[in-house]
């Protein structure tokens, strides 16, 4: 049951998502301590962001997931501060819920997979892989100020005297345009089935990618607990993958993944531990 429902969540999201906002008054603002314009900006800005999770979840891609996944949880917040000024509207509520639901399947596995999925080149099957373990809390930071910059900024704008207004909507900008290209990067973490064999392609934690031939390899499992691979998924938690290889291959770290495993930048391994979000896919199709 729960299997066949993960892989309907394109569809869910959508008719979730829009149902959200087209409940009655679901992305009203009534704040009345703000005053007309900045009701009018809060009102304006639901709106907007709410249509552009939207696009995301129409247009499948791996810039879609990263706005999906960005902006989604802005505007399930707006919705729930909306609540109390609008006295608990049963409609704002319902409208709360759905958003938030959409939300929580937009983080889910195979909404990533089947967002990278469509922009494949060619025969190739993408897994996404988790997040590196060090980067959580810099990418829950970095977000907030995301939100902090795109949620409040235009408020501070529109209700602030214009020396305060000026320099902090530049800040906002510069944070805005900056966090989601760094965050982006963590969507482009995949393990990707191509005709030839496998690749390995991480930006964060290889310099180059890795490319394992068919005939390279000896085998892909559920990696044992006290594995000798070499651990490229950034130490993150779960259950990895152990891609065992007939000769040692060449692997090239990125700086930040030779300080987390405390290494030099180029090593040699026979088997390396990778972290798909669902380690089970690959190995089953």
């Amino acid at each position: 049951m729960i299997r066949s429902v993960l892989e309907n969540t394109k569809w869910i999201t959508r008719i979730a998502w829009m149902a959200a906002a087209l409940l009655p008054n679901s992305l009203d603002a009534d704040f009345a301590s703000l005053g007309g314009a900045a009701n009018l900006v809060v009102e304006v800005q639901g709106w907007v962001l709410w249509a552009i999770v939207l696009i995301a979840l129409w247009v499948l891609h791996p810039i879609s997931l990263t706005v999906a996944r960005m902006v989604a949880p802005l505007v399930v917040a707006e919705i729930a501060i909306g609540l109390g000024p609008l006295a608990w509207n049963p409609a704002r509520i319902i409208a709360a819920l759905l958003a938030a639901v959409t939300t929580v399947f937009i983080f889910t596995a195979e909404f990533g997979g089947e967002q990278v999925q469509a922009g494949v080149f060619g025969n190739e099957r993408r897994y996404v892989l988790r997040i590196p373990a060090p980067l959580v809390l810099p990418t829950v930071l970095g977000w907030l100020f995301f939100a902090a910059s795109a949620g409040l900024v235009p408020l501070v704008a529109v209700s602030t005297p214009w020396p305060i207004a000026v320099p902090v909507t530049i800040v906002a900008l510069v944070i805005v345009w900056f966090v989601p290209q760094r965050l982006h990067q963590l969507s482009k973490r995949w393990l990707v089935r191509v005709p030839a064999g496998w690749v390995v392609h991480d930006s964060v934690l290889l310099a180059d990618n890795i490319l394992i031939h068919t005939y390279e390899l000896v085998g892909m499992q559920v990696a044992p607990a006290e594995s000798a691979a070499l651990d490229i998924t950034g130490l993150t938690r779960g259950s990895p993958l152990e891609i065992s290889l007939r000769e040692a291959t060449t692997v090239r770290l990125t700086a930040f993944a030779a300080r987390v495993l405390k290494t030099l930048d180029i090593v040699h391994a026979k088997a390396l531990l990778v972290a798909p979000t669902r380690p089970r896919l690959p190995l089953g199709g």
